[in-house]
């Protein structure tokens, strides 16, 4: 009996310690409507990503810090290179903007700002642009799960988004956006991105740090 015991306690341990250690960013397995379905639903994430902006006469690199709670409609963008404009970030949550630039402990917020919501670096905005677009796809291309959409209302420059999920990795791997000619215009490539574990409390971290540095 003792043993018996032992061993169902066992098994619920194990399948506890399965399921915190996938948790975030649990694609493994998952078939591409599945895969569609999950990354719709993503209710926060937290990200590295490299950025690439194209044009015709410059190409410009970045490595960002993204973090996003949907709860809390909260969205923090941080400037991690080049080293020009390290530091510079902003926090928004659909009607207020607060930038802060960490180098000169400086901070402003704008009430009531609007433009910001356009961002188009954000995972949040390409799943926004899928769910309210009437021309979203998604299908296999190799190891790959790729989420397709054309934006709508978009302009010339900014006219498709492209998801990559790599089922191979079990993760997110790129996001492209392109011009009407499907030419990427601005390629994101996550290094390390985190689903599902990120609490509004998280991102407004760093606003109580600096409003208990200027005080």
């Amino acid at each position: 009996m003792i043993t018996i015991l032992i061993l169902i306690i066992s098994i619920i341990f194990m399948k506890m310690y399965y399921k915190s250690s996938n948790y975030g960013n649990n694609i493994s397995n998952k078939s591409a409507d599945e895969i569609e379905e999950y990354i719709l639903n993503i209710k926060s994430y937290e990200a590295v990503a490299e950025i690439t902006i194209y044009s015709n006469k410059n190409t410009n690199a970045y490595t960002l810090k993204q973090q996003y709670v949907k709860e809390s409609n909260l969205y923090k963008q941080e400037v991690l290179e080049p080293s020009s404009i390290e530091g510079l970030n902003f926090i928004y949550d659909g009607k207020m903007l607060k930038m802060e630039n960490k180098k000169l402990n400086i901070a402003k917020t704008y009430e009531k700002y609007q433009y910001i919501a356009d961002n188009n670096l954000g995972l949040n905005s390409f799943i926004q642009d899928y769910l309210e677009s009437k021309e979203s796809k998604y299908y296999n291309k190799e190891d790959m799960v790729i989420l397709e959409v054309k934006i709508k209302n978009g302009n010339k420059y900014n006219c498709y988004k492209k998801l990559y999920i790599d089922k191979k990795n079990n993760k997110i791997a790129k996001l492209e956006i392109q011009d009407v000619t499907q030419k990427t215009l601005v390629y994101i490539l996550y290094n390390e991105i985190k689903i599902n574990n990120l609490q509004k409390e998280d991102i407004l971290a760093l606003e109580l740090e600096i409003i208990n540095t200027n005080i």
